[in-house]
């Protein structure tokens, strides 16, 4: 079945070479492979020229200086010859069969969408910081079969008409969220993804608590430009005030009571503001399930550090997102609501 695999890629040198021999591993080879170069500087549009000049695959390098992942996405997919589309962010690492598996179920006819679950290496968690979000992330399972699953660009297939029918990726937002708004534009489309379950996709983390940050912040502005997850944020705000709340109030009733200005009655106004430890107990569950002497009791301790910064980042990135975006993407995100409503 011949098909075209599209990327986007941006100073990857570093994981480059690994990504190019687990695609020319593959048990199914793409007919094409088109990738979009944001404007590499560390050697990585080099390194795509040369494995163009010796692939057996014919690979079209596209590259535009400055452009957002879902403009770069669009433009390989557009260019694309094929009108079987599968879609991977490179830097990921990639089963042999990865491909196979999220192209074979299109020999139904019926089958106008595939999505593919994605998960992480263990070998490669090394750092603290890598291992705490591990926890944080649950293992990084997720059931795709679920109603409130959207497959992200990591592993995605569909036919160029669905990409029409939604008119492609969101351009107009800064960083993030395009794939998630992607899919659930195809899925209110009334097209269900086909779901691959093993996930033969493997997503490449972050060894340090700001690079986490960091890519909170992306999917907080990513969310508040596209005016998408406004519940659950409210949710996590609401949390992180609880949380506050509940410090400020036992520090300053400690200092009363130190000084018997209070009797210990006071301390039962604490007890409605520990709803804002609910994360707490939820990860601490997640904990028990997944606990080995790699992910110990010192890893959980410093993954609530890591949950208190990821969190306010991204409602840092949220409320950039929502409240300073420009008057287009304001414009835009009305626009998508309507679509998705």
């Amino acid at each position: 079945m011949s098909f075209t695999l599209v990327s986007t890629v941006y100073n990857e040198a570093s994981r480059l070479d690994q990504t190019i021999e687990e695609l020319k591993n593959q048990t199914v080879q793409p007919s094409e492979i088109i990738i979009t170069d944001a404007g590499s500087t560390d050697g990585t549009y080099e390194t795509l020229l040369a494995w163009q000049k010796e692939s057996p695959i014919p690979i079209k390098v596209l590259q535009k200086h400055k452009c957002n992942v879902a403009e770069g996405r669009n433009m390989a997919i557009q260019a694309a010859a094929y009108p079987l589309i599968a879609s991977t962010d490179f830097g990921c690492r990639f089963h042999p069969q990865w491909l196979e598996s999220i192209i074979a179920p299109f020999k139904d006819p019926s089958v106008k969408a595939v999505a593919g679950a994605f998960t992480v290496k263990d070998e490669d968690l090394q750092s603290i910081s890598a291992k705490a979000a591990y926890l944080l992330f649950n293992g990084y399972k997720d059931d795709i079969k679920e109603e409130w699953f959207t497959p992200t660009s990591r592993s995605v297939a569909y036919y160029k008409e669905v990409f029409d029918r939604v008119g492609g990726y969101c351009e107009w937002l800064t960083l993030a969220a395009d794939d998630t708004i992607f899919g659930r534009l195809v899925k209110k489309s009334g097209i269900t993804f086909y779901p691959v379950e093993k996930p033969y996709v493997f997503w490449g983390r972050h060894k340090t608590a700001s690079a986490y940050n960091k890519e909170a912040f992306r999917y907080g502005l990513g969310d508040g430009e596209s005016g998408i997850n406004i519940r659950s944020t409210l949710g996590k705000c609401m949390d992180l005030m609880l949380r506050l709340s509940f410090l400020i109030c036992l520090i300053g009733l400690s200092v009363l009571a130190l000084f018997n200005l209070i009797n210990n009655y006071f301390f039962l106004v604490l007890i409605p503001l520990l709803a804002g430890f609910r994360p707490y107990i939820y990860h601490i569950k997640n904990w028990l399930r997944l606990k080995t002497d790699k992910y110990n009791f010192g890893v959980l301790l410093y993954s609530f550090y890591l949950l208190e910064s990821t969190r306010y980042s991204y409602l840092k990135g949220f409320y950039k997102g929502y409240f300073k975006s420009p008057a287009f993407r304001k414009s835009a995100a009305l626009e998508l609501k309507k679509r998705l409503a």
